[in-house]
Order: structure tokens, then sequence, then C-alpha cells
């Protein structure tokens, strides 16, 4: 059984803060009470291209219904719900044994930056300042996440709830505006210290803005948290902020996107992502391009040439990995290599305060 709404009052959402208790989701339980977990649905933008995602999230048993299997087809039931909404790719919070056997793997290339206090003495140039948001900043901060290339569609309403909460990425969070001469340039959501932890780390939960002035605001957090560390994911295909660390001197470690992924419905996926194949291949080439499913088995044809592999794979394929493990699973030779190569990995949208 499946239930629309907002996820208020799930035992799971009580015990952090979480942005769960803003998304729209829906609540899915099978025979009565005794499974749950929520999945949010949303539509994503990459390079112009727009898809809808499904996240999902707290997938559990009544400890008296365990090891009856009732969480596999709880799993998928969420998934045919998602195909039925026409939802592409899912994106779930964990990488447990329940998720791995239902093909989710562990896909997407982010780099890990791990800035420490002794290294702050880089950025000399500050002319920036962070403050904490306020309502009235709301529609400068729509207007600085609608130029970001990989983003999620979010309306104003829904922005300005998990502006809210309190939470990213189910952690206490703080999120604070980049400002210079009374100039919104960005904003960042900051997870904030844990108490009683010993070292004082943050994480950056997301990001947007002017890649500049991200780097600037970078001293303001370590100063106004007096942090020994912060901790920075920044997706691949942010070549302009990974350049700007980089050469600052920063070191990073790849990582992939928190959690797993899967993709529902691949002919679909591609069908969106057409006119981004069309710039990458020219149009003759990606009208020669066929992308068919059969359960798990997913083939890719073109021309004379045919790639057949499975769900697992296919994710990684598309997504890429940490270390390019997805460059062993494609042709070594042939157009069908090229076209693979030329096409992929396609950027995954970070969760940030989407995060389910």
């Amino acid at each position: 059984m499946i239930k629309p709404g907002f996820c208020v009052g799930v035992k799971t959402a009580e015990r952090v803060p979480s942005n769960r208790l803003a998304s729209p989701c829906f609540i899915c339980s099978h025979d009565c009470r005794r499974c749950l977990s929520l999945s949010a649905e949303c539509e994503i933008t990459i390079y112009g291209c727009r898809t809808k995602i499904g996240s999902i999230g707290s997938v559990c048993t009544y400890p008296e219904y365990r090891k009856r299997g009732l969480a596999t087809l709880l799993l998928e039931d969420s998934m045919r719900k998602l195909d039925k909404d026409e939802v592409d790719i899912m994106l779930v919070s964990g990488g447990r044994g329940l998720y791995k056997r239902a093909s989710c793997v562990e896909a997407g290339r982010v780099y890990n930056f791990k800035i420490f206090q002794n290294e702050i003495g880089k950025l000399n140039n500050q002319e920036v300042e962070i403050l904490p948001y306020k309502e009235e900043n709301l529609e400068d901060m729509v207007k600085v996440y609608q130029r970001e290339s990989v983003r999620f569609f979010r309306s104003l309403e829904y922005f300005e709830r998990i502006l809210n909460t309190g939470a990213a990425m189910d952690r206490k969070a703080e999120i604070l505006t980049i400002q210079k001469a009374d100039e919104l340039l960005g904003y960042l959501a900051v997870q904030l210290p844990e108490k009683g932890k010993g070292k004082k780390v943050s994480k950056i939960a997301e990001y947007s803005g002017v890649r500049g002035a991200i780097v600037e605001a970078v001293k303001c957090i370590f100063d106004r948290y007096n942090l020994q560390e912060l901790n920075f994911n920044i997706p691949f295909y942010d070549e302009e902020l990974i350049y700007m660390f980089k050469k600052m001197g920063f070191k990073s470690a790849m990582v992939n996107i928190p959690g797993t992924i899967k993709i529902i419905n691949f002919p679909r996926l591609m069908k969106r992502f057409h006119p981004y194949i069309e710039e990458r291949l020219g149009k003759k080439k990606a009208d020669l391009l066929k992308f068919s499913q059969q359960d798990d088995k997913f083939t890719i044809r073109f021309n004379q040439e045919q790639f057949n592999t499975d769900a697992s794979k296919l994710a990684q394929i598309v997504f890429g990995t940490y270390n390019e493990r997805e460059r062993e699973m494609i042709p070594k030779e042939g157009k069908m290599a090229k076209v693979l190569r030329t096409i992929f990995p396609l950027p995954f949208i970070w969760p940030g305060l989407n995060y389910v």
C-alpha cells in the first residue's frame, strides 16, 4: 500500500534532523504496519535535459515480522511505483544487502576535499562575508540555484521548506548566504560540528553560486565554527571549483555519490537525454543509437554493433565510479567503444538538501 503525503511522524525521522520532514514523499507499507519505507520523487535537470529521480530511504520491518522477505517486497513495490510515475533513476540512502540484491550499486564520481585549519592561510583574498539565511534572501537564492547546470527542480514553496528544516543530509545544519556589498553571490548548507566528538569537523552538504565567492567563504566558515577540518564534496563536472581548490594546493580523494543508485527505465532516460547525446555525437550518430531493456538486462545498439550489460554494471557505466572501473565494463575498441566513452559518464546530481 502506498500513501502519498509528507513525511511527518515517521519514527526514523524523529531520531535525527532531516529534510525528510519537508520532502514531498510517499510512505509505503506492506501488510498493514509490518514494513515501511519512504520515497521522494523529484525532477532534475542535467545540462538542460530533464528527468525524474526517486529517493528511497528508511526501508524497515518491525522486528516480529523480519526474515519473511517483506522488505524485499516493499522495495519492489516502490520501484514499480517509481516506474509508473515515469521516474528513471532511483537513489537509495544506503548500501545494505537488501539494496544490492536489487542491483543498486555505488556510482558517481566526486572529489572529496579535506581542508585543514593550518591550510587556510592559502585563502588570502577574503572579500565576502557569510550571513545566516533570512526569509528575505529566498528569491535571490532561487535565482542563484537556477544558474546551476545540474540541479533539482524546486518550486519556491519547496525551496523555502527545505531551507527552514535546520538540517542537511540527516545532520543539523545552518544555511549561510555569501554576500559582498549587499549582493548575494551564493549560499552554503553547512553541517554543524558535533559536540563532544573531539576534533571540530564540518561538511558542506550543498553549495551554489559564484565559484570564486564560494572559495573565499571557506575561511569565513573556519572562523565561524572554529573548525579544525572542513569536508567539501565537489562532483566531477564542476571543473571550475575543482580547479580553484587544486590550484590552492588542497588535496582530494575520489568518492562515490552517497548511497546507491539503480536505473529504473533506461530507454526512457536516454530518450530524455537525446539532446545531450546529439550535442556530443552529432544528430546522425545520435539517431543511430538505440537503447532497450528487458527486466534487468540492457542493450545498446549503434549501427551494426551491440553491447549488452546488466543492471549493476549499467548504473556504473552511465554515471561512472570513483576509480573509473566502468572503463573495464565497456568494449575496448570499435565504434561502440568510442560512442560510450563520449557520452558517458553522465553527471549525477549531488543529493544535498533533497537528501532522503
